[in-house]
Order: C-alpha cells, then structure tokens, then sequence
C-alpha cells in the first residue's frame, strides 16, 4: 500500500511540474522578438524527462493493485518481502530537492530508462533554476504569535461566523495589499480580542474615576466630593468608547497601512519605471525585465509586489498576462496598477513594449516633478507661517511680559504669574516645533 501511495504522490508531482514547464514553453512562444531559445530547449528536455518518468510509474500500478490481496491469516515475515530480484517490480529510491528520500516502484525492465530520466530531468531543472534564482536572504522561521492564538481561542467561530455571511470584505483586500501574515478569520478574533482587553481596561479605569479625580497640580490624585450618582453619569461613557475606539484603530489599521505602502511605491515608480524600459530596449522575454530588477534590490516597496508577480508565475504555472492582471488588483498603489495593466495590454495587443515603458517613465517623472515643486512651495508657506507663529509672536508676548512684570501694571493674567506666562509659552513654542517639524516629515517625499 505504501509503494502504490508513493508512486501516485509522485505522479502527481510530475503532473504539476509538466503543467508548469509548459505554461512557460507558451509564455516564450507568444513573444516572437523576445524568444529565448536555449530556454525553451532546456524546458522541452525536462518535459519529455518528466513524461517519460510518469509512463514509468503509470505502467507498475496495475503489479501493485494486483498485490493489493485480504489475507486470512497473518503473513509470514519471509511473505513480506513483496519485491526480490525475480520479481517483476523493482524499488528506486532518491532524494528530490529539499525533500525527505523517496522510495518508488517501477518496473524491473523500465529501471534503466527511469534513471536516465530522472538524472536528464534533475540537471534540466537545475539549470532553469539557476536561471530563474532571485538572490536568497536570510530567513527565519516565526513562532506562532500569541495574542493571534489567543484571540483564535475566543473569536474563532464568531469571526468565521460573520465572514461567512459575507462581512469585513473590503478588510480582507486591504490585508492582502499589505502583504499581512495573519489571514482575515484571524485578523478579525484579533480585532474582537482588542475590544475585549480595552474593555477591561475601561472598567477599572472607571471603577478608578468613579471614587478619585486627576488633576495636573499638586496633589494629583484626590478623592471625588460630588455625589455618587452624578459622578457616575458623568464617567460612564468611559467603558464604551474605549473598547470602540481600539476596534475602531484595529479595523482601520490595514486601510492606513495600504495608503502608506502606495505612497512609498508611488516615490519609487517613476525610477522603476524608467529601468524597465532601458531593460526591455534590449529586447529580452518581457519576465526577465521583473527578475532583473528584484536582482538589483534598489526598489524596497516595489520589489515585494514583482516578487508576488514571479511567485504566480514559476510557483503556481501562470502565464505572465494572468499574473500581472492579478497582482494589479491587490496592489496597493494605483499608478502601479495601472504600469501593470497597461504591460500586459501592451503584451496581448502584440505593441512596442519598450515605446509603451518609455512614455509611461516620461509622464510618471513629469508627475514626480510637479509633486516635487508642490512640495517646495508647500515648503515655503509653512516656513512664512513659522516665522509668524513659532518666532515673531513669542518674542511679542515676551516682551510684553517683561514689561508688565516691571511696571508691576498686572500681577497675573488667568490666575498665572507672569513667570508662570513665561514658562507656558515657552512650552508652547517647543509644541508648535515639534508639529512643524512633523508636519514636514509627513509631507516630505520619500526620494
């Protein structure tokens, strides 16, 4: 039973693998300028390898169905050896390539013909693999993260539950533009957990208001003087807004992160843009041009959605034309989803591959530009703004005090000292800095 297990497995396998390869060999042949030809020979090779080895396997199955007998009584251990040298079956056993060692049953007179294909086909993918590598980085494997279980423990079937019923849709695409880790039935009992922790937090901090008072003087923690009833309507909204507000920030999280991911590829396009048209000058089959801008690694946001691009395409057997439209749809960034759906119009339509790029590199740095100079009359009205507000009027204000606090016409203003003014508006002045300078650093490009 477990050699006719194996044998079907790996037939299986094998049957993805030919799909694979002759996606491939059909992606070549649609682009006539663009044709590789010691690729297409090399994927040819390993198809023919790769059948010859599933009409190997296909011809031992009916000698293993047939062994497949109800015995009455239990065999004895000399009955167990199924296969010996006089038998027709004989067992082949070999390690893939980052797998466990596999056994396989084939025919006795079919074992030489297997081999030689087995060795053909590995050195074949061997090749398409060099071919096809993007540089490795060092990776780590994640534990399982805690507050996701926990939040599985309680959640799971209510999350499920109202996914099912066709909820929290448009969260699951924003999940998938931000490349999350956590599927969306989990990102939802994570959402339902933080409204349960807040809550918690809520009813003790409302326990806590219900009986003490903070203030931003010393002593700052006093006993409430108001009756009981009344400091209770007036708290009470505490235990309420806090669960909804961490919902509220839970759910809205991955639409935020998207917009921030968009933003960051929108400053990196008009760059990739432009090596990608130098790179389809050449001439080469229109995938090179996404490997060999994930081999150079200068494009950081850009590179992870042509790595999902590549993904499609070598892992799960899509043609290019399929794949562009599919990462296009969960990208994150529009322009990109339009590069991506005006490349692989350009493809089907048969046109200038490399005159499409160009003009599309022109307009997107012509936008860069205009985004540029926006950013630098920007600039200049908070700097009129800055000297108005954070320099001229506190050296107003101060001198104004400074008068005041010699002639002795006001010994307080708002029930402050003049110190106390000072003071205050120096710390309004280190406010106002920081949000400035906040404010430029959001708005700032990121090239």
């Amino acid at each position: 039973m477990t050699e006719l297990i194996n044998n079907i497995e790996r037939m299986k396998e094998i049957s993805r693998e030919i799909y694979v390869f002759s996606n491939q060999i059909n992606t070549i042949e649609r682009f006539g300028a663009y044709t590789e030809k010691r690729e297409k020979v090399i994927l040819t090779n390993t198809i023919i390898a790769l059948s010859t080895q599933l009409e190997i396997l296909n011809k031992a199955i009916p000698e293993l169905i047939n062994r497949l007998k109800l015995y009455p009584n239990l065999p004895s251990p000399a009955s167990l050896n199924l296969i010996n040298k006089e038998e027709k079956l004989a067992i082949v056993s070999y390690k893939p390539e980052g797998n466990k060692s596999l056994s396989l049953v084939i025919n006795n007179e079919d074992k030489t013909k297997f081999l030689e294909s087995l060795s053909e086909s590995r050195h074949s993918i061997e090749e398409l693999n060099k071919k096809y590598s993007v540089e490795k980085t060092e990776q780590t494997i994640e534990k399982p993260n805690f507050y996701a279980k926990t939040s599985n423990y309680f959640f799971r079937n209510l999350s499920y539950r109202l996914i099912s019923e066709g909820y929290f849709k448009n969260l699951n695409k924003n999940l998938r533009k931000i490349n999350s880790r956590f599927v969306i039935g989990t990102y939802v009992s994570m959402i339902f957990f933080a409204g349960l922790v807040a809550l918690f937090i809520s009813l003790f901090l409302f326990a806590f208001l219900l009986f003490f008072k903070i203030g931003f003087l010393f002593p700052f923690i006093t006993l409430v003087e108001e009756s009981f009833f009344i400091r209770f309507f007036k708290i009470f909204w505490i235990v309420f807004i806090i669960p909804i507000i961490s919902m509220g920030l839970a759910y809205f999280y991955p639409v935020s992160e998207a917009n921030s991911i968009g933003l960051k590829i929108n400053q990196e396009l008009p760059f990739v843009t432009i090596h990608m048209s130098a790179i389809a000058s050449s001439g080469i089959e229109p995938s090179n041009i996404f490997k060999i801008i994930l081999k150079g690694g200068e494009y950081k946001y850009t590179s992870i959605e042509f790595k999902k691009l590549m993904n499609l395409i070598n892992f799960h057997g899509e043609d290019l034309v399929s794949a562009l439209r599919k990462i296009a749809n969960t990208s994150p960034s529009n322009k990109l989803k339009d590069l991506l759906n005006g490349f692989a119009v350009t493809i089907t339509s048969g046109g200038d591959l490399n005159r499409f790029l160009n003009e599309h590199a022109k307009s997107m740095l012509f936008e860069y530009k205009l985004e540029r100079e926006k950013y630098s009359k920007m600039s200049e009205t908070f700097m009129d703004i800055y000297i108005s507000v954070a320099v001229a009027a506190p050296m107003i204000f101060l001198m104004i005090f400074v008068i005041i606090g010699s002639t002795g016409l006001m010994g307080s203003f708002l029930g402050l000292s003049t110190s106390a003014l000072s003071f205050l508006l120096i710390l309004i002045l280190i406010v106002l800095n920081i949000l400035f300078l906040i404010i430029l650093k959001l708005k700032q490009p990121m090239i």
